[in-house]
């Protein structure tokens, strides 16, 4: 059987990881799975995620680029 070894890179690397992991926990707490009224009194977060929010920038972006792409492509 292998020896786990733990090279100073390795710790390094392993803390960077649970950093980053500890930041987007963070953030999903703060906002919620959706950016929604971000910065408003509402502080952010839509039960259910994206689906049912007026308002959500990511979705709003989304049917954005795609009536954008369903109007530039020609009909078949």
């Amino acid at each position: 059987m292998l020896g786990l070894e733990f090279t100073p890179s390795t710790v390094v690397v392993g803390l960077v990881v649970l950093a980053l992991a500890f930041l987007a926990i963070r953030r999903l707490v703060r906002n919620g799975p959706c950016d929604c009224h971000k910065g408003d009194d509402m502080h952010g977060g839509c039960a259910g995620g994206c689906a049912g929010c007026s308002g959500c920038g990511a979705a709003d972006r989304m049917v954005a680029d795609m009536q954008k792409r369903a109007a530039a492509e020609p009909r078949r």
